[in-house]
């Protein structure tokens, strides 16, 4: 009986693992999805691939601003540039090629979030 006991807890808990890993992601959509090494590719032209990447990074930061901040005053551009703001994912971008532009996004904000204590 104890071995039938220990075989039913173990299949539990081995089946709530993947339900708890999979509740913790949320879908990325879109551009979201690339990787920083095509960020990085694309930035050096002007194509129409770069620009809707630019284009969701921005729109990730203003949804940030607008759903995700504590205090309607937060502003995590803090008041710089398309281009600053560019610059800093691309720095992110070269240092960890292997992350998609989701998780570079996410980096930016989660900084702004260390720096202004929130």
């Amino acid at each position: 009986m104890k071995t039938y006991r220990y075989y039913f807890f173990a299949a539990i808990a081995f089946c709530s693992l993947p339900a708890q890993a999979a509740s913790d992601q949320h879908p990325v959509l879109g551009q979201g999805n690339i990787s920083c090494g095509s960020w990085l590719e694309g930035r050096q032209t002007e194509s129409a691939g770069a620009t809707s990447r630019i284009a969701w990074v921005l729109g990730f930061m203003t949804g940030f601003n607008q759903y995700g901040s504590k205090s309607k005053a937060d502003d995590v551009s803090e008041g710089k540039s398309t281009e600053e703001l560019l610059a800093w994912m691309d720095n992110y971008c070269r240092q960890h090629q292997g992350d998609n532009l989701h998780r570079a996004s996410t980096a930016f904000i989660d900084e702004f979030q260390k720096r202004t204590g929130r």
